[in-house]
């Protein structure tokens, strides 16, 4: 909104200019002028039809209306403020901007394991943060745990690495995406035969050819 009330200054001022200027060096020429233009429009206006004229007055009056509350909504709305100061500096004053807070906790929060995305959304207000992080897991997964070190590393980015004061506690909230479809479940094992209870287990001898091959000596008889 600053910028938009600079451009509307600055055009409202090149436009008044010379204006003003023609105005003060030749009032009556001027007054004149518009005296005669100004009765003349009245003389129009009054030889229209009143149903047209009426109704291009209301319309004009509603758009200018409508286009003035805008502008009021506009700059007295409050402004979301862009950067936020750093706390416990030892000397001299630091900011840091919305985008690059989002951008860290982005960084921390993305490698943790089961978590498949993080949106983080920082408000400033009063000089302290609040966080509140939408995160995406995948299923099957300890819900209370992750969120449990999410919400701890929130704290020490916000806290500790970019030293800012924090609003209450960090709010974490979780969306567990469902599984893909078509996906095969594991194979399960053939199961081992059960064992009596008490009896100890026997090693089982490997299995013996049926017909155990015979060697022979030199002179042809058989080795036992």
């Amino acid at each position: 909104m600053n910028t938009f009330n600079r451009i509307v200054i600055v055009i409202s001022l090149l436009v008044l200019i010379p204006l003003v200027t023609v105005f003060l060096v030749i009032p009556h020429v001027i007054l004149s002028d518009v005296g005669r233009w100004a009765t003349e429009l009245g003389r129009q206006l009054w030889a229209a039809d009143v149903t047209v004229r009426l109704g291009i007055g209301l319309l004009a009056a509603l758009i200018f209306t409508l286009l003035a509350l805008v502008l009021v909504f506009l700059e007295l709305r409050p402004q979301r403020k862009r950067f936020i100061r750093v706390e416990n500096l030892t000397g001299g004053m630091a900011t840091i901007g919305i985008e690059s807070v989002v951008r860290q906790l982005e960084y921390r929060l993305d490698p943790i394991p089961d978590v498949i995305s993080v949106k983080p959304e920082i408000q400033a207000k009063h000089g302290k943060v609040r966080a509140l992080v939408n995160v995406n897991m995948a299923a099957g997964v300890n819900v209370p745990q992750v969120a449990s070190r999410l919400v701890d590393e929130v704290k020490d980015v916000l806290g500790t690495e970019l030293g800012l004061r924090v609003a209450g506690e960090p709010e974490v909230r979780i969306n567990v995406l469902a599984q893909p479809t078509g996906r095969r479940s594991s194979q399960p094992r053939p199961a081992l035969p059960a064992t009596p209870a008490g009896a100890p287990a026997t090693p089982q001898s490997p299995e013996l050819p049926a017909n155990p091959p015979v060697w022979h000596d030199d002179t042809g008889e058989p080795v036992v």
